[in-house]
Protein backbone atom coordinates (compact mmCIF):
# COMPACT_ATOMS: atom_id res chain seq x y z
CA UNK A 1 0.00 0.00 0.00
CA UNK A 2 1.17 3.34 -0.62
CA UNK A 3 0.74 6.69 1.20
CA UNK A 4 -2.28 8.38 0.31
CA UNK A 5 -1.74 12.77 0.86
CA UNK A 6 -5.22 14.09 0.93
CA UNK A 7 -4.95 17.11 -0.99
CA UNK A 8 -7.90 19.44 -1.37
CA UNK A 9 -8.94 22.73 -2.99
CA UNK A 10 -11.90 25.08 -3.14
CA UNK A 11 -13.21 23.98 -6.47
CA UNK A 12 -12.63 20.87 -6.46
CA UNK A 13 -13.01 19.22 -3.05
CA UNK A 14 -10.81 16.95 -0.81
CA UNK A 15 -9.02 13.93 -2.58
CA UNK A 16 -6.68 11.43 -2.16
CA UNK A 17 -3.51 12.22 -3.66
CA UNK A 18 -0.89 9.27 -3.93
CA UNK A 19 2.89 9.80 -3.57
CA UNK A 20 4.78 8.75 -6.83
CA UNK A 21 1.92 10.79 -8.58
CA UNK A 22 3.80 13.92 -6.68
CA UNK A 23 6.72 12.16 -7.63
CA UNK A 24 6.30 12.17 -11.67
CA UNK A 25 4.73 15.40 -11.49
CA UNK A 26 7.93 16.91 -9.86
CA UNK A 27 10.21 14.52 -12.20
CA UNK A 28 7.67 16.25 -15.51
CA UNK A 29 8.41 19.37 -13.95
CA UNK A 30 12.48 18.92 -13.49
CA UNK A 31 12.67 17.50 -17.14
CA UNK A 32 10.86 20.56 -18.94
CA UNK A 33 12.77 23.19 -17.04
CA UNK A 34 16.24 21.01 -17.86
CA UNK A 35 15.04 20.98 -21.76
CA UNK A 36 14.57 24.95 -21.58
CA UNK A 37 17.74 25.60 -20.49
CA UNK A 38 19.31 23.34 -22.63
CA UNK A 39 17.72 25.23 -25.54
CA UNK A 40 18.31 28.27 -24.70
CA UNK A 41 21.86 27.91 -24.39
CA UNK A 42 22.42 25.94 -27.84
CA UNK A 43 20.96 29.04 -28.95
CA UNK A 44 22.95 31.16 -27.54
CA UNK A 45 26.39 29.19 -28.59
CA UNK A 46 24.54 29.40 -32.31
CA UNK A 47 24.11 32.91 -32.23
CA UNK A 48 28.03 33.48 -31.12
CA UNK A 49 29.04 30.94 -33.58
CA UNK A 50 27.31 32.80 -36.70
CA UNK A 51 28.77 36.19 -35.23
CA UNK A 52 32.25 34.55 -34.77
CA UNK A 53 32.14 33.40 -38.74
CA UNK A 54 31.01 36.48 -39.36
CA UNK A 55 33.71 38.29 -38.03
CA UNK A 56 36.20 35.77 -39.39
CA UNK A 57 34.94 35.13 -43.00
CA UNK A 58 33.60 38.85 -44.13
CA UNK A 59 35.72 41.14 -45.99
CA UNK A 60 37.27 44.19 -45.33
CA UNK A 61 34.61 46.69 -46.85
CA UNK A 62 31.35 44.50 -45.51
CA UNK A 63 32.61 46.27 -41.88
CA UNK A 64 33.05 49.71 -43.56
CA UNK A 65 29.48 49.47 -44.90
CA UNK A 66 27.97 48.43 -41.84
CA UNK A 67 30.26 50.75 -39.48
CA UNK A 68 32.10 47.98 -38.01
CA UNK A 69 35.51 49.40 -38.45
CA UNK A 70 38.01 51.72 -41.05
CA UNK A 71 36.24 54.70 -42.28
CA UNK A 72 32.64 54.36 -41.47
CA UNK A 73 30.13 55.50 -43.46
CA UNK A 74 32.57 55.49 -46.92
CA UNK A 75 31.32 51.83 -47.84
CA UNK A 76 30.78 53.16 -51.42
CA UNK A 77 34.45 55.06 -51.25
CA UNK A 78 36.43 51.97 -50.28
CA UNK A 79 34.99 49.58 -52.85
CA UNK A 80 36.08 51.92 -55.32
CA UNK A 81 39.55 51.81 -53.98
CA UNK A 82 39.78 48.20 -53.56
CA UNK A 83 38.55 47.72 -57.61
CA UNK A 84 41.05 50.22 -58.57
CA UNK A 85 44.14 48.81 -56.87
CA UNK A 86 43.08 45.49 -58.05
CA UNK A 87 43.10 46.59 -61.41
CA UNK A 88 46.54 48.37 -61.45
CA UNK A 89 48.46 46.00 -59.54
CA UNK A 90 47.15 43.06 -61.20
CA UNK A 91 46.74 41.16 -57.35
CA UNK A 92 44.33 39.01 -55.79
CA UNK A 93 40.95 41.05 -55.31
CA UNK A 94 41.86 40.59 -51.83
CA UNK A 95 40.84 37.59 -51.54
CA UNK A 96 43.94 35.80 -51.39
CA UNK A 97 45.62 33.24 -54.03
CA UNK A 98 41.70 32.72 -55.78
CA UNK A 99 41.52 36.35 -57.08
CA UNK A 100 40.38 37.05 -60.64
CA UNK A 101 43.51 39.03 -61.36
CA UNK A 102 46.61 37.29 -62.85
CA UNK A 103 50.37 38.41 -61.96
CA UNK A 104 52.47 39.85 -64.31
CA UNK A 105 54.49 37.31 -65.96
CA UNK A 106 58.37 38.46 -66.62
CA UNK A 107 59.58 39.67 -70.19
CA UNK A 108 62.43 37.53 -71.31
CA UNK A 109 64.14 39.50 -73.76
CA UNK A 110 65.63 37.60 -76.77
CA UNK A 111 69.51 37.93 -77.64
CA UNK A 112 69.11 39.99 -81.06
CA UNK A 113 70.20 37.70 -84.02
CA UNK A 114 73.71 37.95 -85.01
CA UNK A 115 74.82 36.81 -88.40
CA UNK A 116 77.33 34.88 -89.27
CA UNK A 117 80.20 35.81 -91.84
CA UNK A 118 82.59 33.60 -93.52
CA UNK A 119 85.64 35.42 -94.93
CA UNK A 120 85.34 36.80 -98.17
CA UNK A 121 87.56 38.16 -101.11
CA UNK A 122 86.71 41.38 -101.92
CA UNK A 123 88.72 41.88 -105.06
CA UNK A 124 87.42 38.48 -106.44
CA UNK A 125 83.96 38.57 -104.72
CA UNK A 126 83.81 35.20 -103.91
CA UNK A 127 84.19 33.49 -99.95
CA UNK A 128 87.19 32.39 -99.61
CA UNK A 129 89.54 30.43 -97.05
CA UNK A 130 92.81 30.84 -97.50
CA UNK A 131 96.34 30.03 -94.83
CA UNK A 132 100.00 29.29 -95.03
CA UNK A 133 100.75 26.88 -92.55
CA UNK A 134 105.05 26.97 -91.19
CA UNK A 135 107.19 25.03 -89.45
CA UNK A 136 111.13 25.93 -89.95
CA UNK A 137 111.74 22.88 -87.30
CA UNK A 138 109.85 20.08 -89.05
CA UNK A 139 111.86 17.15 -89.52
CA UNK A 140 111.32 15.45 -93.35
CA UNK A 141 109.10 18.36 -93.89
CA UNK A 142 110.58 18.79 -97.75
CA UNK A 143 108.05 19.23 -100.13
CA UNK A 144 107.64 16.38 -101.80
CA UNK A 145 107.00 14.72 -98.19
CA UNK A 146 104.33 17.02 -97.30
CA UNK A 147 102.78 16.76 -100.97
CA UNK A 148 102.56 12.73 -100.26
CA UNK A 149 101.26 13.01 -96.70
CA UNK A 150 98.75 15.34 -97.44
CA UNK A 151 97.76 13.24 -100.41
CA UNK A 152 97.55 10.60 -98.34
CA UNK A 153 95.11 11.95 -96.14
CA UNK A 154 92.65 13.37 -99.09
CA UNK A 155 92.59 9.64 -100.35
CA UNK A 156 91.44 8.57 -96.66
CA UNK A 157 88.75 11.26 -96.52
CA UNK A 158 87.04 11.45 -100.02
CA UNK A 159 88.14 7.68 -101.30
CA UNK A 160 90.17 6.31 -103.97
CA UNK A 161 87.16 6.87 -106.58
CA UNK A 162 86.13 9.78 -105.02
CA UNK A 163 89.50 11.17 -105.19
CA UNK A 164 90.04 10.40 -108.94
CA UNK A 165 87.10 12.13 -109.87
CA UNK A 166 87.58 15.19 -107.96
CA UNK A 167 91.09 15.68 -109.15
CA UNK A 168 91.35 18.90 -111.36
CA UNK A 169 95.46 19.16 -111.09
CA UNK A 170 97.93 16.81 -109.09
CA UNK A 171 101.17 17.61 -109.86
CA UNK A 172 103.88 15.80 -107.77
CA UNK A 173 105.71 17.63 -104.45
CA UNK A 174 103.91 21.09 -106.05
CA UNK A 175 100.16 21.45 -105.88
CA UNK A 176 96.89 19.50 -105.90
CA UNK A 177 93.80 21.13 -106.94
CA UNK A 178 89.88 19.40 -106.28
CA UNK A 179 86.46 20.00 -107.12
CA UNK A 180 85.11 18.67 -103.97
CA UNK A 181 81.56 17.48 -103.58
CA UNK A 182 80.35 16.47 -100.50
CA UNK A 183 77.21 16.23 -98.41
CA UNK A 184 75.70 19.68 -96.69
CA UNK A 185 75.58 18.46 -93.31
CA UNK A 186 73.37 21.55 -91.43
CA UNK A 187 73.79 21.24 -87.75
CA UNK A 188 70.71 22.17 -85.45
CA UNK A 189 71.92 22.33 -81.90
CA UNK A 190 74.82 20.25 -80.68
CA UNK A 191 73.32 16.44 -81.48
CA UNK A 192 71.00 17.30 -84.06
CA UNK A 193 72.08 17.38 -87.57
CA UNK A 194 70.39 17.07 -91.36
CA UNK A 195 71.72 16.65 -94.73
CA UNK A 196 69.92 19.81 -97.11
CA UNK A 197 71.40 18.47 -100.64
CA UNK A 198 74.76 18.84 -102.08
CA UNK A 199 77.94 21.23 -101.25
CA UNK A 200 80.58 21.91 -103.86
CA UNK A 201 84.01 23.59 -103.48
CA UNK A 202 87.10 24.05 -105.19
CA UNK A 203 90.59 22.86 -102.42
CA UNK A 204 93.91 24.08 -103.52
CA UNK A 205 96.85 22.86 -101.82
CA UNK A 206 100.48 24.29 -102.22
CA UNK A 207 103.59 22.94 -101.28
CA UNK A 208 107.31 23.87 -100.32
CA UNK A 209 109.66 23.08 -97.75
CA UNK A 210 108.66 22.92 -94.92
CA UNK A 211 105.17 24.88 -95.31
CA UNK A 212 102.33 24.60 -97.21
CA UNK A 213 99.40 26.75 -98.32
CA UNK A 214 95.91 25.56 -98.24
CA UNK A 215 92.75 27.56 -100.34
CA UNK A 216 88.79 27.16 -100.43
CA UNK A 217 86.71 28.58 -102.78
CA UNK A 218 83.79 28.72 -105.02
CA UNK A 219 81.38 27.04 -102.61
CA UNK A 220 77.91 25.94 -104.21
CA UNK A 221 74.55 24.36 -102.76
CA UNK A 222 73.17 22.02 -104.88
CA UNK A 223 70.07 20.26 -104.21
CA UNK A 224 67.00 19.05 -106.11
CA UNK A 225 63.49 20.84 -106.48
CA UNK A 226 60.79 20.08 -105.09
CA UNK A 227 58.21 18.53 -107.89
CA UNK A 228 57.59 16.08 -110.37
CA UNK A 229 60.64 16.95 -112.64
CA UNK A 230 64.07 16.21 -111.17
CA UNK A 231 65.51 19.45 -111.68
CA UNK A 232 68.60 20.40 -109.86
CA UNK A 233 69.13 23.94 -108.05
CA UNK A 234 72.58 25.47 -107.70
CA UNK A 235 73.18 28.53 -105.36
CA UNK A 236 76.21 30.20 -104.84
CA UNK A 237 76.77 30.43 -101.06
CA UNK A 238 77.94 34.36 -102.11
CA UNK A 239 74.26 34.68 -102.62
CA UNK A 240 73.28 33.60 -99.17
CA UNK A 241 75.74 36.36 -97.48
CA UNK A 242 74.17 38.91 -99.30
CA UNK A 243 70.22 38.35 -98.40
CA UNK A 244 68.73 41.27 -96.46
CA UNK A 245 65.97 38.93 -95.44
CA UNK A 246 65.40 35.51 -94.14
CA UNK A 247 69.41 34.66 -93.78
CA UNK A 248 68.11 33.29 -90.06
CA UNK A 249 67.35 30.25 -92.60
CA UNK A 250 70.20 30.40 -95.07
CA UNK A 251 73.06 31.20 -92.60
CA UNK A 252 73.02 27.28 -91.62
CA UNK A 253 74.37 26.92 -95.34
CA UNK A 254 77.40 29.25 -95.00
CA UNK A 255 77.76 27.61 -91.19
CA UNK A 256 77.90 23.81 -92.88
CA UNK A 257 80.65 25.54 -95.40
CA UNK A 258 82.63 26.51 -92.55
CA UNK A 259 82.49 23.00 -90.52
CA UNK A 260 83.71 21.64 -93.61
CA UNK A 261 86.52 23.95 -93.90
CA UNK A 262 87.90 23.46 -90.44
CA UNK A 263 87.48 19.40 -90.62
CA UNK A 264 89.71 19.31 -93.59
CA UNK A 265 92.28 21.89 -92.19
CA UNK A 266 92.67 19.89 -88.67
CA UNK A 267 93.02 16.55 -90.45
CA UNK A 268 95.76 18.18 -92.39
CA UNK A 269 97.47 19.93 -89.91
CA UNK A 270 97.19 16.42 -87.82
CA UNK A 271 98.52 14.70 -90.76
CA UNK A 272 101.42 17.22 -91.80
CA UNK A 273 103.10 16.79 -88.64
CA UNK A 274 103.46 13.21 -88.72
CA UNK A 275 106.35 11.42 -91.02
CA UNK A 276 104.80 9.85 -94.15
CA UNK A 277 104.39 6.15 -94.04
CA UNK A 278 104.11 5.28 -97.58
CA UNK A 279 101.10 1.86 -97.65
CA UNK A 280 101.60 -1.11 -98.84
CA UNK A 281 100.51 -0.04 -102.85
CA UNK A 282 102.13 2.79 -102.80
CA UNK A 283 105.14 0.90 -105.16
Amino acid sequence: MCNEIRDGGPLWGERNVSAPYIRGINFKIRYNTMRDTRNAQEQSWLRWAVILLFVIGAPGDVFGQWGFGGDAGSGSDTTAKDTSAGAVGGGDGGWGMDGGGSAEEPVVKRAPYVRFVPPYDSMREIIFYENIIEDEMCENCGADSLYWRAKKYLVQRLGKEGYKKMVIEDKVAERIVLKVTTPMVCRYGQYNKKQEGMMEYRLTLRFKDSRYKYQFGNFVHVEAEEGLSTKISRTYHEHYMRLKKGFQFTDRYLLAADFEVSEVVTGLKKTLQQPYQPDEDDW
